[in-house]
């Protein structure tokens, strides 16, 4: 930004101030330039390195189903059932 100076009429000064704001204008849109082409870049870069895992690591294999188990009773528990039975 300029400093501005006293100027004795006012359309020199909005004049000044016209230059400013489309500095200003243009800085800004350069910077929003600027971190949407590093956006897209660091974007491309996490795709790839992605796609290189996927490519590297094995296909994960389905899990095998354990036959259900079967509860198994304990000595104790088959001579409180029979007690019961009876």
């Amino acid at each position: 930004m300029t400093t501005l100076k006293p100027y004795t009429n006012a359309s020199a000064l909005k004049k000044e101030r016209d230059l400013d704001k489309a500095q200003a204008m243009r800085e800004y849109e350069a910077e929003g330039r600027a971190r949407h082409a590093n956006m897209m870049r660091l974007r491309a870069l996490r795709v790839a390195r992605e796609s290189a895992a996927a490519q590297t690591k094995p296909a994960a294999q389905p899990l095998k189903k354990k036959a259900a188990a079967t509860r198994k009773s304990s000595p104790t528990e088959a001579r409180s059932a029979r007690r019961v039975a009876s």
